[in-house]
């Protein structure tokens, strides 16, 4: 029996139409064979990954081997080439890339293909042989992910503007449209190791056991991603933006500044300006943050919205900034894939900007960086998150690539984390430069704004401006006091007051200090964390490095970050677990740090409170309607401030022991 399922129509459907039709030109009795399966999925979407649309994954498995006709010497997995005399298959797994370009449309080098694409008014070349072998890695990876680890998948790419005649010298991964099903598995007897005893090969990819588990009718291999309320509300914020023209006549044109405090929606007006630059011109963008939280939290906003990335049809992508520069030193041949980066993070990142600044590294080594590796480097506009992070040396970095003008900086006032907070203005003329302000709090209802702005005040941040939003009225705050992470029992009760108006464990978020994040078999993980899975809660614990890099496409399953990671965030109830640990952990790691200069009179123990401070305002602006703030029963300086707000707010602000 052969199934396809998946998307049904188009040209990876046509592709799959074609693939079973070379199959039952092979075994005719396979449309009917209840033993034997193979299942075609079409457009499947990998959720999370690096690469996430699949043109075609094909699983198939026999319940004894089935022979064909050998045409090519294979190798076998010691590395021996031999012809055998008879040749057969158990069963397989191919993530193959349709291309349906005619032949002035690709080139070859060796075994590597390229794809002509149209963009801007000019052809360019996009190498779908790296392409198709990351998306292979990234789904042999998904399946390890679901305990199905033991597991071979090979990569092909089926031309089928082309003819056999047209391909390289094998061996190589491609087949073309006059292919017969037995040339695509004489390619696989090339490149898949199969098996060999004495002048027999068998092509077998795994255990029966997995590939009966994976034709099985009842096995999902892949689950579908849901928006919950809040999603479909982020999204039409998104989609329908009132953002006024002159916003978006700025890109291409100035480097554009949006400033405020957290709460504000500096992200979501990023994702507007770059969500309508695809929508109306199909242009290319790229978001960077160093959140690797709020980059698994962007990706499935846009997953969800069913934004691409692709070169020719544009969209926007979401990165880390190291994850950025760090292809961008590989491409250079700064260092190599296996390098630790991070340990040569700083020292690399000098010797590119030396480079750029003696022109070893001249605009045309940049151009042809771009034009050679599009899907990396080709951006239209370029999107930057929590900007008052930047170091200079980066913020140069990306200038010599894109120019001042492409560039949109989200400043979060106050919101600084970094050594030294960054100079965007830096070396512009005024008429290069456009700074946009925003007061008005668009993520809290007002009870929150007016909470935030009091507990600025409570602890000595005097600067703080944000508005309420008028058209946002109620919302609540409860004090905790004790040790709220072995109670998953409380979390529970906010959980079902969040589920009867209709939200999700995914809407909610829950932030922790480094105090409450452990190992446990060599993964870290959240304390909280611990107990909500003992007592049968779904939980994605983005902690664990691991985790943060996929989101969660579990609507059940509540978030967990530490709170170094919240920036960017929201949800509609968020837990603040032990805040006073936090405030603590921020106070110290200052006054550890390297003295900074500050003001006259001031001392490092005070500037150390304000830089605690304002580091516990972050996860304060993350909530929409109900904030859950933790502390332990000791003194500390948030105590204090807490207890001098509950004065003033006792109104909507509740304080209970546990």
């Amino acid at each position: 029996m052969i199934e396809i399922l998946g998307v049904s129509e188009g040209r990876e459907y046509e592709a799959a139409v074609h693939l079973r039709k070379l199959m039952l030109a092979v075994w005719p009795d396979l449309s009917q064979s209840e033993g034997d399966r193979i299942k075609i999925f079409v457009g499947m979407k990998l959720y999370g990954y690096s690469t996430e649309d699949l043109d075609l994954v094909v699983i198939g498995h026999f319940d004894t081997p089935r022979n064909f006709d050998v045409e090519f010497k294979f190798k076998s997995r010691d590395g021996e080439e031999f012809v055998p005399r008879r040749a057969s298959l158990k069963n397989f797994l191919l993530v193959i890339e349709a291309k349906s370009h005619d032949p002035s449309g690709v080139k070859f080098d060796g075994p590597v293909a390229s794809v002509r694409y149209w963009r801007d008014g000019q052809y360019g070349w996009e190498t779908v042989t790296e392409k198709n072998r990351t998306q292979m890695f990234n789904f042999k990876k998904y399946l390890g992910e679901i305990g199905l680890d033991s597991i071979y998948v090979q990569d092909l790419i089926f031309f089928s503007g082309l003819r056999e005649s047209d391909l390289p010298k094998r061996p190589h991964n491609m087949f073309a449209s006059d292919a017969s099903f037995e040339r695509v598995l004489n390619v696989l007897g090339q490149i898949s190791k199969p098996s060999r005893r004495e002048r027999a090969a068998l092509v077998n990819f795994g255990s029966d056991d997995i590939f009966k588990k994976l034709v099985s009718p009842d096995f999902t291999l892949m689950k579908t991603l849901e928006p919950t309320p809040i999603d479909r509300g982020r999204m039409d914020r998104i989609v329908k933006s009132a953002i006024v023209d002159a916003w978006r006549d700025d890109l291409g044109r100035k480097q554009v500044i949006i400033r405020g405090r957290g709460g504000v929606g500096k992200t979501v007006i990023l994702l507007q300006l770059a969500y309508q630059a695809f929508d109306r011109d199909q242009k290319r963008s790229i978001l960077l943050t160093y959140n690797r939280a709020l980059v698994s939290d962007m990706r499935r906003t846009m997953a969800l919205l069913g934004v691409p990335r692709n070169i020719e049809n544009g969209g926007i992508q979401i990165d880390t900034v190291h994850a950025f520069i760090r292809q961008l030193m590989i491409s250079l041949k700064l260092i190599e894939k296996s390098d630790c980066f991070l340990s040569i993070y700083e020292e690399r990142k000098e010797e590119l900007l030396q480079y750029i600044r003696d022109g070893a590294i001249s605009e045309k080594d940049i151009e042809n960086l771009k034009a050679g590796q599009p899907d990396e480097f080709m951006w239209d506009a370029v999107f930057v998150d929590e900007g008052q992070d930047w170091p200079s040396n980066e913020i140069e970095i990306l200038r010599a690539l894109y120019g001042s003008w492409q560039i949109v900086v989200a400043d979060g006032v106050d919101q600084f984390v970094r050594e030294s907070v960054a100079d965007w203005s830096r070396g512009l003329q005024k008429e290069q430069l456009q700074v946009r302000r925003l007061r008005r709090c668009l993520r809290m209802k007002a009870n929150l704004a007016h909470f935030v702005s009091d507990f600025a005040q409570a602890v000595s941040l005097t600067d703080w401006d944000i508005e309420p939003n008028p058209d946002a009225n109620g919302g609540r705050v409860i004090i905790l006091e004790g040790d709220l992470s072995r109670r998953p029992d409380v979390y529970k009760q906010f959980e079902d007051e969040a589920a009867t108006l209709g939200n999700y464990p995914i809407d909610l978020l829950a932030c922790v200090p480094p105090e409450l994040v452990t190992e446990l078999n060599a993964k870290k993980l959240s304390i909280p964390g611990q107990h909500l899975i003992n007592a049968g809660v779904d939980v994605w614990d983005a902690t664990s490095s691991d985790v943060r890099q996929i989101y969660s496409i579990n609507r059940d399953a509540l978030r967990i970050v530490q709170y170094d990671s919240c920036r960017g965030l929201e949800g509609w109830t968020v837990f603040n677990y032990a805040l006073d640990d936090f405030w603590d952990f921020k106070y110290r790691q200052y006054l550890e740090g390297p003295e900074e200069i500050g003001e006259l009179f001031d001392t490092p123990e005070e500037r150390a409170v304000v830089h605690a401070s304002r580091w516990s305002m972050i996860p304060l602006t993350r909530a929409m309607d109900t904030l859950v703030i933790n502390i332990g029963t000791r003194q500390s300086y948030i105590r204090d401030a807490l207890k001098h707000v509950q004065l003033k707010r006792s109104d909507f602000l509740e304080w209970i022991v546990l």
